[in-house]
């Protein structure tokens, strides 16, 4: 039990300006008390184990995220290969952009994938997210900046969206060469986006969609 004059608080605090206190006491260790479940407060004294099998716990867990992370990785990247393959394939702007945002976000489980223009006639020809010069420009960064991240509703990109839309992934085109369409986002319902898993796959394939839109644009 603790003393009146010691709160809970005040031991938390000693330990966080104090991060080698255990370096220097760690025989207290043995004598203390830890939850078995390491991702949920403890109940009861059945969920209590020994400093050591905690750590052990805690190893195991990590070691889960990083294979679970790997097979995620490897499955993304096995999908963008073949992803890949099929956009290079794309003799037209017709296809190319009906492949983008009609096939390419139930292969990937997002809610959207699509190119944004500030051409209204071009968006009603292809398909596409129409959006205000003024807002494009407070999105768009230097040619190739990607950026996942939760969704800012104030910038308007999913109003014409069915659903919410929680989280994005954003690239940003060469406007020097695509000028009538400058971003590439990729939107989804949950916070895929916000985690960063498969943040390089997801870049490289944007260069890949802006390569060959470069090459449908000439």
């Amino acid at each position: 039990m603790f003393s009146k004059k010691i709160k809970i608080e005040d031991v938390e605090k000693f330990l966080k300006d104090n991060p080698n206190f255990f370096l220097k006491k760690s025989s207290i260790l043995d004598q203390l008390n830890f939850p078995k479940n390491i991702n949920k407060e403890f109940q009861n004294q059945n969920q209590i184990i020994s400093f050591k099998d905690w750590l052990i716990e805690k190893l195991k867990l990590q070691k889960k995220t990083l294979i679970d992370n790997a097979k995620h990785n490897y499955i993304s990247q096995k999908k963008i290969h073949l992803v890949i393959i099929s956009l290079l394939q794309k003799k037209n702007k017709k296809d190319f952009f009906s492949y983008l945002n009609n096939d390419l976000p139930s292969f990937f489980k997002l809610e959207l994938i699509n190119v944004v223009t500030s051409k209204k006639k071009i968006s009603d020809e292809f398909n596409l997210i129409h959006l205000e010069e003024k807002k494009i420009k407070e999105i768009h960064q230097s040619k190739n900046h990607f950026v996942m991240d939760a969704v800012d509703d104030s910038l308007g990109l999913y109003n014409s969206s069915n659903n919410k839309i929680i989280s994005n992934a954003i690239f940003s085109f060469d406007k020097k060469i695509l000028s009538d369409f400058p971003l590439l986002v990729f939107g989804s319902c949950d916070k895929h986006f916000i985690s960063n898993r498969a943040y390089d796959l997801i870049l490289f394939l944007s260069s890949i969609v802006e390569y060959k839109l470069i090459e449908l644009n000439k």
